[in-house]
């Protein structure tokens, strides 16, 4: 038997992919350019692609077994604390700076994840970080209020 895409997670592709392609349409009937759409055609490319191998990989998978005492909830719980952690990060952006921001939510993020280790936590996060804040910087003309970088 195969794997079952549950409604919600199907709402939220759908949701993800509408959003992509509102945004994708609102940029192509501004401007064809090619300034206008170098991040947003790749972009929208990529969440389109990731979509669909989502959608594909759960459907050929295997489904799992029903679990008699309720173990869904602690994968419940696990997404609406990384849920309130995005929304703390999305506030924090202009207190502490985008680079700070974001180093400390992909930090919890990868500690979320069940990684054990006590150096590669911080050092993923840490040149995830450099990474985007600096390729954010390239792209983007307008300065991001960062507090290290």
């Amino acid at each position: 038997m195969t794997g079952k895409l549950s409604a919600t997670h199907a709402i939220l592709i759908g949701f993800i992919l509408g959003a992509a392609g509102f945004i994708t349409w609102s940029a192509l009937r501004a401007s064809t350019s090619l300034n206008n759409l170098v991040v947003v055609a790749p972009a929208a490319a990529i969440i389109g692609l990731l979509a669909i191998g989502i959608v594909i990989a759960t459907l050929l998978k295997p489904a799992p077994e029903p679990e008699k005492d309720g173990g869904d909830t602690r994968s419940i719980w696990g997404d609406i604390v990384l849920l309130l952690g995005f929304a703390v990060f999305c506030f924090s952006l202009t207190t502490v700076g985008f680079d700070v921001a974001t180093f400390l939510f992909v930090w919890a993020g990868v500690l979320m994840s069940g990684s054990k280790g006590t150096w590669q936590p911080p050092l993923f996060s840490a040149i995830f970080t450099l990474f985007l804040v600096k390729g954010f910087g390239s792209l983007f003309p307008y300065p991001m209020l960062t507090l290290v970088l």
